[in-house]
């Protein structure tokens, strides 16, 4: 099964607030692609990009928010994910 199969079987069950998430999320990265390929290569070259993997993406994405700004993230946000997002009652372990 590709990868796009893949999440095409994992968007059909996931819920509706889900799936928006998911379709923010794609749109974003197609900007910031669409933006950095505009900025840094010839139109007539857009087809042989080479190709960056996800995490890469993120790396660089990550490097561009100042260090001070990851100082104010709370140190429980992995464990305490849904308590930022939603609401939910905090994890104190």
């Amino acid at each position: 099964m590709t990868a796009k199969e893949e999440v095409m079987k994992e968007i059909a069950q996931a819920p509706d607030f889900l799936v928006e998430e998911v379709l923010n999320f794609l749109l974003f990265i197609k900007n910031r692609l669409k933006q950095r390929v505009s900025e840094n290569t010839p139109v007539e070259s857009n087809q042989n990009l080479p190709s960056q993997s996800f995490l890469e993406f993120i790396d660089e994405i990550s490097l561009q928010i100042p260090q001070e700004e990851w100082v104010k993230l709370p140190n429980d946000m992995a464990a305490n994910l849904d308590y930022y997002l939603y609401g939910s009652p905090k994890n104190e372990e």
